[in-house]
Order: structure tokens, then C-alpha cells, then sequence
């Protein structure tokens, strides 16, 4: 095979979760990047907190031992649900709402297990894999100030321009491609004139982060966000490691917001009237300020650029879904992006992560900006005994899809030419926000399914890598003949595994029945886990069908590759 020099590397600008998760994802397919941040030291402050089931099946793509040192910053037992309302912390209990969402769906649907920790120890561990891979060049405390080229249609490269944080000199920087990953306020974003849609500063907080001794007084009543509604404090409170660590949120008008008044000392007042402890003591740790918005780009690529994180959509906290739809969007995306920069796949490819990942992010959007209302109303109705249209108990209904996302976390369908539809739809649910159920129709999520005999059980999720994967069973090897002549053709990497094989044992036949296929029939999975085709049955022209399939999904059909895959 046919070895070539690797592509320049791709530019990631922003060293949050997401930029330092595109770059881990970009190295598992052994493309470089160059981080780019302008602060010098990653996040010290909590900010998001939640990893739910769906973003840590990602993050086991990254290496058991990333997996595991973020399963290591989980909170303990008991602190992901429920949602309480209170006058005060350790005064009258008003309401709560189960998050089966934080909980995570059970080893049934996902092998994986959701984090409730905070935003500082999670990028530190993901610097840390980005560092240890040997692709990922990171420039903390380096600020790009202008981007040059990327965005059209005629450039064949990205470059930015970088100011150096030693000399204070500027310097250009060229790379194959352009991921912007730099936050609510991105300069990428606004130089290329991409508007948001949706609403912006809806509401205005400040965010105090500090110790306390809370849990001793709270007694049983953990949970995973603590509201609280009395006359001297109206709030959350959100604890980060059930260790004394805590967060809250406090709302004021916007004029208090601009002006800057708050205090550590103000703050001090506002969590013990909070928690209804007048002696509280109280170490403040950082005082910030921030704007709720709810909106998403009006588009997602432009040229060699592609928009992630915050930089593509920005929620309400009332979700818990922020960084986990930047991740995984992110996820959707870095695969295609891999393939373009290698040859291996037409640019035109890129323009499906648009079509696949923007309908999710504005379901998101919209159902983070009703949450936030219904806890308002929640608040209202329950807390101030204020006359409202829905009763206090009826509030909390209302509010009954906050906390419960296992729809949107699993069951989105993609539709794009980067999936070819085979005329089934996945089963109807009662809500598709909040319910899941498994379905290898081609455009969702391919399901989970234990393989294996004894305490040695492995997912069929562990068989998806940084490649393409066929699945068929042994009595549909047949298919597997095409798929590597696909393969070679394309000069794309294709897995193949039998179900029923040693060590992908499934004597309960589960796998035949999850990915809705006969004995003889295929499924052929993305690189980020989403069913690309499926063939119900044996097929005579099984090397036609897959090379077929792949040139589409490649936009590159008909098409020989020119390059090889090392």
C-alpha cells in the first residue's frame, strides 16, 4: 500500500473540553493538531460539571485510561438525582423532579457510565491524553487574532494569525483545516459574519464557586442541583464532589449584573440566607458573571472551518446537555474532517455534520429555554405562592423533561448523504426527547450488545474505532469480501467482524435482533458509532453494494483513491 507524507495539521482554536477533545480525536486517527489558547493554564473554575452516558462512550474511543481517571472524579452514590426545590437548604423541601438523565440509561443500553464532577478536573485529564499522544502541539497563553484564510471556497489551506505571549509579536500559522472551539464569544464565528439564531442574554447570573461543610447539614437530601426560593435568596446550589466543593448560580437583573457589585463578601450573605444557616463558614474560591443565551449558528462549515462547543451553540444550564452536545457534535465531525484532510474524502462530506448536528442542537436549545421557564414557574408557583396558569404541582410536571434526556443523549437521527437510508424508521416512543429505544435504523446511534461468554463480556461499542466497521454474523462473511475490496478502492480503513466468532460469541442470538437483521444480512457502522447502511439479508452483489456505499458516504463515488492509508 501506497504510504504518503501526513497533511499539514489541523488548527483547533480554543483549549477547553472541546478543542482538547477534537485534538484527541483527530490524533486517533494519527492527524496533528496545534492547540491554540489564550489563557495560559487550564480552567480552575468548576463551570459545566456533567458527562453524560452518551459523551463517555466517546471518551472510552480515547483510551481506558482517560475513561477511567474521569470515572474518577465521579461524584459518590446519590448526588445525580433528584432536582430539589426548597425554600432553604435546611428548610422545607417543596418539590424535586427525578433526573434518570444523570443516572445514565443502565448496562442494558450503554457500557459506559455518566461523570457529575466539574469543568477544571476534566480538562486537566484531558490535557494530560492530548500531551501523551505525540500529535497534539498545545500553545496555551498563545491568542489568535485574525483568521486568514480557510473560509473560501478557493483556499486550500487554514492559517490564523497568532500573537506570541513571550515577545508580544505576531506570527501566521498555516494548517489543512480550522476547528473553532473558542467559546460563546468567537472571534472565528463573528470574522466569518455567522449569525446566530435564538435568543441572547436571556438572563443574567453570577457564579460564586467556594467551600463549605454543606453536606453534614443537608442529611438525606442530596441531590444533583439544590434550588433554592426563600425571601433572602433565590438560587442553585450545585454540588461538585459531595466533599465541600460547591457552585451556585445566582440570578440578578441585568443593570446589577453590569455593574459589577457582587461581592465574595455579598456572596457569602446571599449562600448562608441560601441555605438557611446564619454561621455558615464559607471560603469563596471565585466570583464570575455570565449571560444565559439560547441559540445556534446559522451554519456549522464554511469552507475548511467547522464551528464546535460554544462557538456553535449555546444553552441554557437547565439541561445539563452544554458541553456533552459540543462533545458529541464534535464527535460527529472530527471523523469526516480526518478523512478530508487525508484525501481519502471529498470536502463536501464536511457539509453533512451541518445537516446531522444542527436539528439536535436547536431541540437542545429549545428545551433548555423551556426548562428554564418551567423552573421559574416552579419557583414561583411553589416558593411565593403566587397565583399562576399550572398549579405547583403541575409546574413540576411540566418541568419533568429536565434531567430526563435519554432521547436526544441516544435516540437523534441522523439524515444526510453520509447515511443511506434502507426505508425503516426506528420505533416510536412516547416522548423522543426523553425516551430511548435501541435501533440500528441507518442514521442512529448503533446499539449496544454484550458478546462474549463468562466475566469477559465485551459491546459491540468496543468494536468501533477510528475506521469504518462492518458487522455481520458468521453465516454473513460473504459481505466482508467487499468490504475490504471497498476498502483498498477507497483507501479507507473497513473492520470486519463475525458475531458468533470466538470472543464475539452471541448465543442468545441479541445481536441479529438489536441491528434488526437476518443470519446473512450486514450493518456498517461510521467511525463515531452511527449506522451508515444495513442489509437485511445476503445480497448477489454484496462488492457492489459496499463500494457503492462507501463512494457516497466519501462523496467520492465512482471515484479511485489516489492515496493510501499508512
Amino acid at each position: 500500500m501506497t504510504h504518503i507524507s501526513p497533511p499539514p495539521p489541523v488548527l483547533v482554536l480554543g483549549g477547553g473540553p472541546v478543542g482538547l477533545a477534537a485534538a484527541l480525536e483527530l490524533a486517533s486517527f494519527g492527524i496533528r493538531t496545534v492547540v491554540l489558547e489564550q489563557r495560559t493554564e487550564t480552567s480552575w473554575h468548576p463551570k459545566t460539571r456533567n458527562l453524560n452516558t452518551r459523551t463517555m462512550e466517546i471518551a472510552q474511543g480515547w483510551g481506558r485510561a482517560v475513561y477511567q481517571r474521569l470515572r474518577g472524579i465521579d461524584t459518590p452514590p446519590g448526588w445525580k438525582s433528584p432536582i430539589r426545590f426548597f425554600d432553604t437548604l435546611t428548610g422545607t423541601q417543596l418539590g424535586q423532579i427525578e433526573a434518570r438523565g444523570f443516572l445514565g440509561p443502565g448496562p442494558e443500553v450503554s457500557p459506559a457510565l455518566p461523570v457529575m464532577s466539574s469543568q477544571d478536573l476534566i480538562e486537566q485529564i484531558l490535557w494530560d491524553a492530548a500531551a501523551a499522544t505525540g500529535l497534539v502541539d498545545l500553545r496555551f497563553g498563545h491568542r489568535v487574532t485574525r483568521v486568514l484564510t480557510g473560509w473560501r471556497p478557493e483556499d486550500t489551506d487554514a492559517s490564523v494569525e497568532v500573537t506570541d505571549p513571550e515577545s508580544g509579536a505576531t506570527y501566521a500559522l498555516s494548517g489543512s483545516a480550522l476547528v473553532a472551539a473558542d467559546g460563546v464569544e468567537s472571534l472565528v464565528r463573528t470574522q466569518l459574519g455567522i449569525a446566530l439564531d435564538g435568543q441572547q442574554a436571556v438572563h443574567h447570573f453570577v457564579n460564586c464557586y467556594f467551600r463549605a461543610d454543606l453536606e453534614s447539614h443537608l442529611g438525606d437530601r442530596n441531590g444533583v442541583l439544590l434550588y433554592v426560593g426563600g425571601p433572602q435568596a433565590r438560587g442553585t446550589f450545585q454540588p461538585l464532589d459531595a466533599r465541600g466543593r460547591w457552585l451556585c448560580q445566582i440570578p440578578v437583573p441585568e443593570d446589577e449584573w453590569a455593574s459589577g457589585e457582587h461581592t465574595p463578601e455579598s456572596c457569602v450573605r446571599w449562600i448562608r440566607a441560601g441555605s438557611g444557616i446564619e454561621d455558615l463558614d464559607v471560603e469563596v474560591l471565585n466570583v464570575g458573571r455570565w449571560r444565559m443565551n439560547a441559540t445556534v449558528a446559522e451554519r456549522l462549515v464554511q469552507g475548511r472551518v467547522v464551528l464546535c462547543g460554544d462557538a456553535a451553540h449555546q444553552f441554557p444550564p437547565t439541561g445539563g446537555l452544554g458541553v456533552n452536545t459540543g462533545l458529541q457534535g464534535m464527535h460527529n465531525v472530527m471523523w469526516k474532517l480526518a478523512l478530508c484532510v487525508r484525501g481519502v474524502a471529498d470536502w463536501s462530506l464536511l457539509d453533512t455534520y451541518d445537516a446531522e448536528r444542527r436539528p439536535p442542537a436547536k431541540t437542545v436549545t429549545e428545551q433548555s429555554l423551556a426548562n428554564f421557564f418551567h423552573v421559574v414557574q416552579v419557583a414561583v408557583a411553589i416558593m411565593y405562592g403566587v397565583e399562576q396558569q399550572l398549579s405547583p404541582e403541575e409546574s413540576i410536571r411540566a418541568a419533568h423533561r429536565y434531567g430526563n434526556h435519554l432521547g436526544v443523549e441516544f435516540g437523534t437521527v441522523y439524515a444526510s448523504a453520509a447515511v443511506v437510508p434502507d426505508g425503516t424508521v426506528p420505533p416510536p416512543v412516547d416522548d423522543p426527547y426523553a425516551d430511548y429505544v435501541p435501533s440500528a435504523t441507518p442514521g442512529c446511534r448503533a446499539p449496544h450488545v454484550w458478546l462474549g461468554r463468562g466475566g469477559e463480556q465485551l459491546s459491540t461499542l468496543d468494536l468501533f474505532g477510528p475506521r469504518f466497521t462492518l458487522l455481520t454474523t458468521v453465516a454473513g462473511r460473504a459481505w466482508q469480501h467487499g468490504a475490504a475490496l471497498a476498502a483498498e478502492r477507497y483507501g479507507v480503513p473497513v473492520a470486519s467482524f463475525a458475531i458468533g466468532a470466538a470472543g464475539l460469541e452471541d448465543d442468545n442470538g441479541a445481536f441479529t435482533t438489536a441491528y434488526g437483521i437476518e443470519a446473512t444480512g450486514a450493518v456498517l457502522v461510521r467511525p463515531d458509532g452511527y449506522v451508515a447502511w444495513r442489509a437485511p439479508a445476503a445480497s448477489d452483489d454484496a462488492d457492489g453494494v459496499l463500494d457503492r456505499v462507501l463512494g457516497q458516504i466519501l462523496g467520492r463515488a465512482g471515484v479511485v483513491a489516489a492515496v493510501g492509508v499508512s
